[in-house]
């Protein structure tokens, strides 16, 4: 990933390049709570002791549709921002302030504090920049701060791979 001369003039110090979501649970849980409520829901329709038919838990989806948000918006609770600056690439960890209102309005964020950072040498390749960052980041959603939510590595294991590190840390490749 080149960038262009104006980034360069306008962030010398600093150069943004990926935020990584990080969510209340992952998407499996989300799902099986929504399937708890409406198997619930249906369950209270059909009443107690009886077999719910197919027809109880279309009513139940139905009536519950409305209120459920799209998983990507509704629990994502924080992200990672990386960037880069003198001759390093840090991650920066972000957590909503407060609850996100029904609609998402007057999302505020906080910054938490450094998740990382790691020094760039000339003689390091950028796949092994990618790596560190990639291992860090699961490291750090099995026993740190993130330990009980979820860092969607996804996107990043996607295209961080293609991303020139050496470049951003102001080093020519």
């Amino acid at each position: 990933m080149k960038t262009n001369w104006k980034t360069k003039i306008l962030n010398k110090h600093e150069r943004y390049f990926f935020d990584i979501p990080v969510f209340r649970c992952e998407k499996s849980s989300w799902n099986t709570e929504i399937n708890e409520k409406k198997q619930a829901l249906a369950q209270n329709i059909a009443g107690e002791g009886k077999k719910i038919t197919e027809k109880e838990m279309a009513y139940s989806e139905a009536w519950l549709r409305p209120t459920w948000t799209a998983y990507r918006y509704s629990e994502m609770v924080g992200m990672i921002r990386l960037f880069a600056i003198n001759g390093q690439i840090r991650g920066e960890l972000w957590f909503i302030k407060e609850r996100v209102s029904k609609n998402l309005k007057k999302k505020t964020w906080q910054y938490i504090g450094k998740i990382f950072e790691y020094w760039v040498h000339q003689n390091e390749s950028n796949e092994e920049i990618f790596n560190f960052i990639g291992n860090k980041l699961t490291q750090e959603n099995k026993d740190g701060l993130l330990k009980k939510r979820y860092i969607d590595l996804e996107s990043f294991g996607c295209a961080g791979k293609y991303i020139d590190y050496l470049e951003l840390s102001n080093f020519l490749s």
